[in-house]
């Protein structure tokens, strides 16, 4: 039986898909390719959600056995891991999982962006896949009716934020000897420097370099939606573009679109600073129990 022996479990838009495509690319780590997020340890069902966003969730691994086989044939790999952003939200359901399927000599990984700017990429992000109608600060107001509505955990803009509790709990479980605790700020500043911790952290060859050129899951609302349609969608355009180039143009072509046909509107000032407030306190629990300055958080 071949069970992981890590997990990245978030925080939602703070880097995880990035790590996924990274940590994969090491000899000595295996990730299932077939899927990213499996959410079996969440204690979600895709049935609970039928708003908008229930696509998310669609591929949801629901059994033990069909949850093994994502792991099959990596029996030989040191380190075996997922990642999922909904086992830091969901944080008492997966930590009761990961006890119960997977014992208690896990390594976690948690990757943490400032709350309000996670808040508001996670809002461009539906509204680039066309499932949020409402202005910022209005779908923020929404959260409450929506969740009763049965919409994906994901438009619980702030709710997802308030990260101290999460954290505290994957300490408190695990031990700071097994928990791995990045700023996105890391990732951003430092990629190779990040991961050669990470490596470190789960045994492997800590001077791997993997290619980090191509940024992965970046927010932003298409300049163009034809050329989205090609670079990012999915269906028939895409798939012509995909047979018709060699792997390596169409990275580079998909790092030149992140950068360029991207858009990002800023947030607004008023909204920025009232959201900080709102948070003011968590960030503060969450920078002495870290031990990480969060002063950036807060400005």
């Amino acid at each position: 039986m071949t069970t992981p022996n890590f997990l990245i479990v978030g925080a939602a838009k703070a880097g995880t898909t990035s790590l996924y495509h990274y940590l994969r690319q090491h000899p000595d780590v295996f990730m299932p390719e077939a899927l990213k997020e499996s959410f079996f340890l969440s204690g979600l069902s895709p049935t609970q959600f039928v708003g908008p966003g229930r696509q998310y969730g669609s591929r949801m691994i629901t059994t033990w056995e069909a949850y093994q086989d994502l792991f099959a044939g990596s029996a030989d790999c040191p380190a075996r891991g997922e990642a999922c952003v909904a086992y830091l939200y969901f944080t008492d359901e997966t930590i009761a999982s990961i006890r119960q399927w997977l014992g208690r000599d896990v390594r976690i990984i948690i990757s943490l962006r400032d709350p309000v700017g996670r808040a508001y990429s996670n809002y461009l992000h539906h509204v680039g896949d066309g499932i949020e109608p409402l202005p910022f600060e209005e779908a923020v107001e929404a959260s409450g009716w929506r969740r009763k509505a049965g919409w994906w955990w994901g438009f619980d803009y702030l709710e997802v934020g308030f990260y101290y509790r999460q954290v505290k709990a994957y300490l408190d479980a695990f031990g700071a000897e097994q928990v791995l605790i990045l700023l996105h700020g890391d990732l951003e500043a430092d990629v190779q420097g990040t991961l050669s911790r990470i490596f470190r952290f789960l045994g492997v060859e800590a001077t791997f370099v993997p290619d980090v050129l191509l940024r992965h899951n970046v927010t932003g609302l298409p300049r163009s939606e034809w050329i989205h349609s090609i670079m990012a969608g999915t269906g028939r355009v895409r798939n012509i573009f995909k047979n018709l180039l060699p792997i390596q143009m169409r990275r580079r072509l998909k790092h030149l679109y992140i950068q360029k046909g991207l858009a990002r509107p800023p947030l607004a000032p008023e909204m920025r600073r009232r959201l900080i407030e709102t948070y003011k306190s968590d960030v503060q629990r969450l920078q002495a129990l870290i031990e990480r300055d969060l002063s950036r958080w807060l400005v």
